[in-house]
This record gives C-alpha cells, structure tokens and sequence, in this order.
C-alpha cells in the first residue's frame, strides 16, 4: 500500500467504474427504480454526491493501494454503500438529504487524505532511500519495547497491542480517524471507511517518512518479525486466513484505529473487524 504516481485523472459527471484498459472511469447507470422520477432535485442532489463520493475513492485507490485486490475491494464496497444508500432513499427509509450528507463526509474524508499522503510524498520526494529508516515491523516492535520493556509483542494483550498501534500510527502524523454520522443503518460502513481509508493514508505516509531499502515487500517483512505470534493469533488467523500479509499487514494498522472507533458490544465488534478485513479483499 505504499505511494502510487497518479495515474490518469479522469471525470465524468455520472456513478462510475474502472476501464480497466485505461485505469480511467467510465459512466454507468445508478441503479433505480422503474417510474421513478429522476428529475427531482432531492435525487439530483443526492446522485451528485453519490457520484462525487465513488469519483474520489476511485482516485484514491489507484494512487495510493498498490494491492489490486484490496484496491479492487475498496472501491467495490463504497460502490455497494452508494447503491444500497440511494435504495434506503428511495424506499423512504431516510431522506434524500441525510444521504447527500452521508456521502458528502464520506468524501470529504477521503479527500482528506488524500491531501495528507500528497503533502508528506512532496516532503520526502527529494530525500534518498535510507538505511536508518525504519520498516513498519521495526516500528511496532520499537514501540512495543517502549511502552512494555521487556515485553515482545506477541505476548501483549489486546488492549497494549491497541496501544502499540495508536503510538505507530500517530508517530505518522496521522490523528484517530473519526466519522462523525450516526444514521444507524449506515454505521458500520461509515466506521469502516474510516479505519481503511486512515490506515492506507497511515501505511503511505510511513512509507514516503521512511524509505527503507529492502528485498521483501512489507508484507512478507512483518510475517517474520513482530508479527511472528500474532499471525498465529485467532484474530488475525481467523479474518484473515493463513498466509494473507496483504490482510495481515493492514489488520495491523487497522487494529488500534478499530479500537479507537469502535465501542459496540463484543459480538458488533467481531462483525466490525470481519467487515474492516472486507475492505481489503481477503
């Protein structure tokens, strides 16, 4: 998931999808209902968010995850989020402007940061790779040492682990991500946006603060450092299934940023994770 070159930047002013042939997006119909009345303003408004919302995610997942799995996955869900949001309006399940709203934070988010891997990949873009650097594996297990001496971060529990995360995660400049709508039906999806679209903003500012030279791609890295245990742990085995880093990888960025959005009961908290690793193609 490191920083990506952008690639071609198109527009278009209807919902989207990939043209895989160009990496651009091309237009595609809204799912709606027969007889519907397309002409209203509420449903011209909230198809204008819907479309601006899958626009920015479409260009922040071909800039910046590298993974066309995870990559595919995330603009998948936010594409399924906006059809099933549009069908909650027009069943009457809430208006058409608590769904422009939704969309509109849910894009005003991923433009966010967008902007902040932009920013740190101009900062470090004229710096050589460096042998001090630290690979995010490193990180975490400096970290872990820090907070728990004597300690590896395989035997930390949840909690200290969560702790471990959020001190890696905010050394990138990154704040807890937080998403501020609270329509019900919708929860889960905007908590997850949140979590994955923060922790690939997290992953490529470390990347660009840190180029590290190194053989293995990070996700094989952290299969064999402080990530020994924990790929072993049920969590990790059971979202993610064995021998996933690309899942495993994230999850861990992922974990102290779910802990910080996530307070629902345990049996939520489950679904909440399984719906994060979702997210990532796994």
């Amino acid at each position: 998931m490191g920083g990506r070159v952008p690639g071609p930047q198109c527009q278009a002013s209807d919902p989207q999808i990939i043209d895989t042939s160009t990496l651009c997006v091309a237009r595609t119909p809204m799912p709606g209902v027969l007889g519907e009345d397309t002409h209203r303003p509420e449903l011209q408004a909230l198809d204008a968010a819907l479309d601006a919302l899958q626009s920015q995610a479409q260009n922040f997942a071909w800039r910046f995850i590298n993974d066309a799995r995870a990559r595919a996955a995330y603009v998948s869900r936010i594409a399924e989020a906006a059809a099933q949001i549009r069908r909650d309006v027009l069943a009457g399940v809430v208006s058409a402007e608590d769904g422009a709203r939704f969309a509109n934070e849910a894009r005003n988010l991923i433009m966010e940061e967008s902007r902040a891997i932009t920013s740190a990949i101009g900062r470090a873009g004229a710096q050589a790779a460096k042998a001090s650097g630290l690979t995010l594996d490193e990180a975490i297990d400096k970290s872990a040492k820090k907070l728990f001496p004597g300690n590896s971060f395989a035997d930390l529990t949840v909690a200290q682990r969560r702790q471990v995360f959020m001190e890696v995660i905010e050394a990138s400049g990154r704040s807890r991500p937080r998403f501020t709508n609270q329509i019900p039906k919708w929860t889960r999806f905007g908590r997850s946006l949140a979590v994955v679209t923060v922790a690939i903003s997290a992953y490529n500012i470390w990347e660009a603060k840190n180029k590290v030279r190194q053989s293995a791609k990070e996700g094989a890295t952290l299969l064999g450092g402080a990530l020994g245990g924990a790929a072993a742990n049920a969590s990790a085995g059971f979202l993610c299934g064995p021998g996933a880093p690309v899942c495993v990888t994230a999850l861990f960025i992922i974990g102290g940023l779910a802990g910080a959005l996530i307070f629902s009961a345990a049996a939520d908290y489950a679904l909440d994770q399984q719906e994060v690793v979702g997210w990532l193609g796994e």
